[in-house]
């Protein structure tokens, strides 16, 4: 459990510094860029991977049907 705590806590101080880091590069703050990501980056993510699934789910049932396969 130590170091799964210790794990997470590298993963937020690297992701933290990631963000501060193109804020500098880019000329905004923090907070801008933390609310690009997390507004627009990470719902489009979402979004995109759900479309994924919907078509590997679809492509699966055509499969299916082709080959006659009840599941």
């Amino acid at each position: 459990m130590i170091e799964l705590i210790a794990f997470g806590k590298t993963l937020y101080m690297y992701c933290t510094d990631f963000i501060i880091n193109l804020a500098n590069l880019s000329g905004s703050s923090y907070y801008e860029v933390n609310a690009f990501f997390f507004c627009l980056i990470y719902p489009l993510f979402i979004i995109g991977l759900l479309m994924v699934y919907l078509i590997q789910r679809r492509r699966l049932q055509i499969l299916r049907k082709k080959l006659n396969i009840n599941l």
